[in-house]
C-alpha cells in the first residue's frame, strides 16, 4: 500500500483513559484493603509504642535487681571476712572449723561467679533485644515508604497487587515473631535473676549453718535429760540419789527402797513424857506399867500446818499433851483428841513448821492383803536416837484374835483384831506404819510377843480398822461400844460340882455363864438372867468372855440384834439379844 494511499484513524477515537482497564467492583476493594492495611499499621504502631514501654520499665527493674544482688554478695563477703578472722584465732584449738570457713570462702566466691554468669546472659539478652528492636523500626519505616510509593504508582496488574499483599503480610508475621521472642528472652532473664525459696534456704543454711547446729545439739541434750529424769524410777534408780550421787548407777533401786524413803517422811515420835531431863533410851527401856512411854506415830492427815497423828493408845496413856519429835530433830507439843483402848488408837494433833517435810502418808486397804505379801515397819526404835529405822519382813497371818491385858493387872481383857508380821518390832515401834510395797499404810504397829525361845512374832492393827476409829476420835473424842450389862466368867473355869448345879452337859466346855444382870440393862431388857450359859453368839461358837466382848464390840456401829443359843435349867433356848 502506498504511503499516500494510507489510512489513518486519529488517535482520540482509538486510545483507552487508565481507568477503562478496571472495573468499578475492583477499585472498591482495593481501596478498602487500603483502609485495613492502614488501620493494622496503626494498631501495630500503638503495640509497638507499648512494648517500648514495657521493655524500658523491665530494663530498669532489672538494673535494680542486680544492684540489690551485686550490694547482697558484697555484704556476704564483708561477713564471711570477718568470720574467719574470728575463726583463724581459734585455729589451734578447732582445725575443722578452719576447713569450714574455707569451704564458705569456695561456695561464696562460686555463689558470686554464678551471679556474674548470670547476670552476662541478661545483658547479651538486653542487646539483643534492642538490636531486634531497631530492626522492627527499620522494617516498618521501609514498609511506609512503600506504601506511600505504591499509593502514588499506578496500579498495572492483579499480580502486583496480590504481591504487595503477601509482602505485607510477611512483614506482620516478622514483627509478631520478634515481639513474641523479646517476650520470652524477658520472662528468662526475670526467672533468672529473681532468687527461688529453695535457693534461699539453701544460702541461709549456708551461711547459719553453725548456729543451726548448736541449736540441735541442745535440744538433742536437754531431751535426753529429760527422758533420764522423768524414767529413773523405771530403769532402777531413785531421783534424788542420782542427783546427790549417793546411789550407784549399778545398784538397783527396788521397791522396799522406794517406800522406805517416802514412809520416813510420815513417821514422828511421841513421848508422853514432855521434860527434857531423861534421853529417850533411858525413857523407853523402863519396865512396863511404869508411867511414862514412848514410841511412833504416823501422820495419816495434814491440814495447813497441822498434822494429824495416829498412834497406840497405851503410848500417850492418860496424859493429854504429848512431845512430837519431827524432821530433823525438831519438836512441838501435841494434843491428844482421843484415845480408844478397846481398840489400842489415839490421835493426837500438832502444829509444825510450815517449811518442814512432813507429809501425810497414802492409805492403803487392809481387805486386800495378801499372806506372803511383803512388808516394811517403820518407827523410831528406843525414840529419836534411832528414828527412821526400817524393817522389813512379810505379812505371816490373816485374821488374828490377840488376847491383850490393857490395865495390865495380869488378866486379858479383849481380844484385838489384828495381821501377824514377822518384821522385827522393838521397844519405840509401837504405833508405828507397816508399808506395803506400793509405800501405803496398811497397819500400825502394836505388839509382840516377847517369850523365850519365840522370834519374830509381832502384831499390826489393820489400817481400815484404825482409820475408822481415829476418824471417830476426831469428831467424838471417844468410841461408843454396846454394854449389855452383864457380868461374865469362863464356862472352862468351873468345877464339877458347878457344873452340875447348872445342869450343863458333860460335853459343854465352851461359853461364858451370867453371873449378875443389871436392872435395865439390854441383857435384862432381852430376857437373860442369871446362871444362863451362852454357848453360841451371832451364829459364831463362844469360847470364853474375851470372845464374847470381841463380837459385841464388833456391832457397834450398826447396833444389830443379835441370836443367842444358851442353856438354862438344863435346856437349850434360843434369845435374841438387842443392842439398842
Amino acid at each position: 500500500m502506498d504511503k499516500d494511499n494510507k489510512i489513518i484513524i486519529p488517535r482520540k477515537k482509538y486510545r483507552r483513559k487508565r481507568r477503562q482497564f478496571f472495573h468499578n467492583e475492583e477499585r472498591e476493594q482495593r481501596i478498602k484493603y487500603e483502609q485495613q492495611l492502614q488501620q493494622q499499621q496503626a494498631l501495630k504502631d500503638e503495640e509497638v509504642a507499648k512494648n517500648n514501654e514495657e521493655r524500658v520499665k523491665e530494663n530498669l527493674q532489672k538494673s535494680r535487681i542486680e544492684k540489690l544482688t551485686q550490694e547482697e554478695i558484697q555484704q556476704q563477703q564483708q561477713e564471711m571476712k570477718k568470720r574467719n578472722t574470728s575463726v583463724e584465732t581459734d585455729a589451734q584449738t578447732s582445725p575443722t572449723a578452719n576447713e569450714d570457713a574455707t569451704t564458705d570462702d569456695k561456695t561464696i566466691e562460686q555463689e558470686t561467679t554464678e551471679v556474674q554468669e548470670s547476670s552476662s546472659p541478661e545483658a547479651t539478652t538486653l542487646s539483643k533485644s534492642t538490636s531486634n528492636e531497631a530492626t522492627t523500626d527499620q522494617n516498618e519505616d521501609e514498609h511506609q515508604s512503600q506504601l506511600a510509593a505504591d499509593e502514588n504508582t499506578n496500579f498495572h496488574s492483579e499480580e502486583a497487587q496480590q504481591s504487595q499483599v503477601s509482602d505485607s503480610v510477611d512483614a506482620d508475621t516478622t514483627s509478631n515473631t520478634t515481639s513474641d521472642e523479646q517476650q520470652s528472652a524477658t520472662q528468662q532473664a526475670t526467672s533468672k535473676t529473681e532468687p527461688t525459696w529453695q535457693d534461699k534456704t539453701r544460702a541461709f543454711i549456708k551461711f547459719h549453718w553453725a548456729k543451726i547446729l548448736i541449736v540441735i545439739g541442745v535440744i538433742l541434750i536437754l531431751t535426753l535429760m529429760n527422758a533420764i529424769f522423768n524414767n529413773v524410777d523405771n530403769n532402777g534408780h531413785n531421783k534424788d540419789g542420782f542427783l546427790n550421787g549417793s546411789i550407784d548407777d549399778h545398784k538397783q533401786y527396788t521397791n522396799t527402797m522406794k517406800s522406805a524413803n517416802k514412809a520416813i517422811h510420815s513417821v514422828v515420835t511421841v513421848e508422853n513424857n514432855t521434860s527434857d531431863d531423861a534421853s529417850s533410851v533411858q525413857n523407853e527401856t523402863k519396865e512396863a506399867g511404869q508411867e511414862n512411854e514412848l514410841g511412833s506415830g504416823v501422820v495419816y492427815k495434814k491440814v495447813d500446818d497441822s498434822i494429824f497423828i495416829i498412834t497406840n493408845a497405851h503410848v500417850v496413856g492418860d496424859k493429854e499433851q504429848q512431845k512430837i519429835t519431827y524432821g530433823d530433830d525438831n519438836e512441838t507439843i501435841g494434843k491428844v483428841i482421843g484415845t480408844d483402848k478397846w481398840s489400842d488408837i489415839a490421835v493426837v494433833k500438832a502444829k509444825i513448821k510450815k517449811q518442814s517435810d512432813i507429809k501425810a502418808i497414802k492409805h492403803g486397804d487392809s481387805q486386800k492383803l495378801v499372806l506372803g505379801e511383803p512388808i516394811i515397819a517403820v518407827g523410831n526404835p528406843l525414840g529419836v536416837d534411832f528414828k527412821g529405822s526400817i524393817s522389813s519382813g512379810i505379812i505371816s497371818g490373816l485374821n488374828r484374835h490377840v488376847p491383850v491385858d490393857i490395865d495390865k493387872d495380869d488378866n486379858y481383857d479383849v481380844l484385838m483384831d489384828a495381821f501377824q508380821i514377822d518384821a522385827p518390832v522393838n521397844p519405840g515401834n509401837s504405833g508405828g506404819g507397816i508399808i506395803d510395797r506400793d509405800g501405803k499404810l496398811v497397819g500400825i504397829a502394836s505388839l509382840k510377843i516377847s517369850m523365850d525361845n519365840v522370834e519374830g512374832i509381832a502384831f499390826a492393827i489393820p489400817v481400815n480398822t484404825a482409820l475408822s476409829t481415829a476418824q471417830e476420835l476426831e469428831k467424838k473424842g471417844e468410841v461408843k461400844y454396846p454394854n449389855t450389862g452383864v457380868k461374865i466368867i469362863d464356862t472352862a473355869e468351873l468345877n464339877d460340882d458347878a457344873k452340875a448345879s447348872l445342869q450343863l452337859p458333860e460335853d459343854i466346855d465352851n461359853g461364858v455363864v451370867i453371873g449378875e444382870v443389871q436392872e435395865n440393862s439390854l441383857a435384862e431388857k432381852s430376857g437373860l438372867q442369871k446362871n444362863d450359859v451362852i454357848v453360841e453368839l451371832d451364829g459364831k461358837e463362844l469360847e470364853d468372855k474375851l470372845r464374847y466382848r470381841q463380837i459385841i464390840f464388833s456391832h457397834k456401829d450398826d447396833l444389830d440384834t443379835l441370836p443367842l443359843k444358851i442353856y438354862r435349867d438344863g435346856k437349850v433356848k434360843d434369845i435374841k439379844l438387842k443392842l439398842k
